[in-house]
């Protein structure tokens, strides 16, 4: 009698095993590292700074030790997070090529659950940020037309000023409703780009000749330089504006890179060290 023996493979225990739970499990992880550290940055950060005195480092270096711990304490969340994806994967039957892809794409998604989550609590602080921020600033009666209000303001109160020592009577009925036109036509103006219209120009210089006591030569040069001077002014916080988000975009886009190389690069090294550990048991 021929005894027969059958050895059936275990197909589905044979390489190339992912784990959606480690690799979200690495993701919280590093995401709970990088915010504690992140947070602990932000309060030594303030002790820097005194407001009473305005002493500390400057804007400059201040933004640049800044931008040096994030990128450290990212890297650092995403090694934990790696580490942690590579040291709870377990052995399986695989060759060392396919235990090395297996830890770098469980490392690869935990990198990008830490992403996401990253910008979810960003967008609902920012969220929380606006909503407060308006609320508080409707409890004073502030608001984004309050606040072009009061600009307009001062900036016909800048063309009114008579050119002498002279007080003029500035809350006559004629005074406030030339006061008002004015302000109109700025608003106008600033809706158009900082740009005034021929025929408002014009007529706001009748204004300002009629309420400085200047010519209306005198009153056309002093509109001229005040719009010329916001259009300078608007162009030049653009400019700062443009090349600061194109800084950040760069260097955000380059901390993440590095950051999934570090996630990746721990979560092999873990599978590695672990394999060490089997083989000393």
């Amino acid at each position: 009698m021929t005894d027969t023996v059958v050895i059936a493979e275990d197909n589905e225990s044979t390489g190339y095993r992912f784990s959606w739970g480690l690799a979200i499990a690495g993701g919280v992880a590093a995401t709970a590292v990088t915010f504690f550290l992140l947070t602990l940055g932000s309060g030594f950060g303030l002790l820097l700074v005194n407001p009473v005195t305005r002493t500390g480092p400057s804007l400059p270096a201040f933004l640049t030790g800044g931008a040096i711990y994030f990128f450290a304490a990212q890297a650092f969340g995403f090694a934990v997070g790696g580490h942690v994806v590579g040291r709870l994967l377990g052995p399986l039957t695989e060759s060392r090529i396919q235990e090395d892809v297996r830890a770098a794409a469980h490392g690869l998604i935990s990198w990008a659950v830490t992403i996401l989550a990253t910008l979810s609590i960003i967008v609902l602080a920012a969220l929380t940020a606006a909503n407060s921020g308006a609320a508080t600033a409707g409890l004073y009666g502030a608001g984004p037309r309050h606040a072009e209000l009061t600009t307009t303001a001062y900036l016909v109160d800048v063309l009114f000023r008579p050119a002498a020592a002279e007080t003029r009577d500035a809350g006559s009925p004629a005074a406030m409703a030339a006061h008002m036109e004015a302000a109109r036509i700025l608003d106008a103006g600033m809706a158009r780009g900082a740009q005034i219209a021929p025929e408002d120009r014009a007529r706001l210089a009748v204004l300002v000749a009629k309420q400085a006591g200047i010519s209306e030569a005198d009153s056309t040069s002093r509109i001229d330089r005040m719009q010329a001077d916001i259009q300078n002014r608007t162009k030049h916080a653009a400019d700062i504006a443009r090349k600061a988000a194109s800084y950040a975009a760069l260097w955000l886009a380059f901390a993440m890179l590095f950051g999934a190389i570090v996630s990746v690069a721990a979560a092999i090294y873990a599978r590695d060290e672990d394999d060490r550990d089997a083989l000393k048991a």
